[in-house]
């Protein structure tokens, strides 16, 4: 085995013991909604590095292979698309998860401007989400590695946009409106920042 196909698999084992770990978390039902927020923006922060990985990917296999996790982390093991690996573990997807938002904060956001925030932004995130998956499944589907990676390519742009990193220029907002809300985006800053 090369060396480049011993990191794919182990960056693959990594990435599936990441997946676990973040099943395990969904599984509390006690979870308060900082913590719910902050496995979900960290659960959508990987899947934003693993279309990284695709756009760069040296063969079609290992776009495939990267592809194919985002789809898993998008859809959950309930989703059509989804690809078991060897563990039997069930994993809730993004998506079900933007469904679930707004029950999320239940009676922490009273009515008014910041409720609304948030369901624009629950809207927006599915939406972008909802981008991303149509543009891995075409990138599964694809045979040439110059058109998936442009399909790659859109599936990072819609990721990062669901997680809409505050800028100065007007922006449509997403998980960072919500995180704001719960003064989580500034440890989500620092986090960032240590990994520049």
């Amino acid at each position: 085995m090369n060396v480049r196909r011993a990191g794919v698999v182990l960056l693959s084992l990594m990435l599936a013991c990441s997946f676990l770990s973040l099943a395990q978390e969904q599984r509390n039902a006690e979870t308060g909604v900082e913590e719910r927020l902050s496995g979900f923006a960290a659960r959508l922060r990987l899947s934003i590095s693993l279309a990284s990985f695709a756009v760069y990917a040296p063969s079609l296999g290992d776009l495939h292979l990267h592809a194919q996790q985002i789809v898993n982390a998008l859809e959950g093991s309930a989703g059509p698309h989804f690809v078991r690996a060897e563990a039997n573990e069930e994993i809730r997807g993004l998506r079900p998860d933007v469904a679930d938002l707004i029950d999320w904060f239940g009676d922490n956001v009273e009515e008014g401007e910041t409720k609304l925030r948030i369901a624009a932004a629950t809207r927006n995130i599915a939406t972008y989400l909802e981008l991303a998956l149509e543009s891995a499944l075409q990138a599964l589907r694809l045979r040439r590695l110059d058109e998936a990676t442009a399909q790659m390519l859109k599936v990072y742009a819609f990721l990062a946009a669901a997680y809409e990193r505050p800028s100065e220029t007007p922006h449509v907002p997403g998980l960072w409106t919500i995180l704001r809300q719960y003064s989580l985006a500034e440890s989500e800053a620092g986090l960032n920042a240590d990994q520049g």
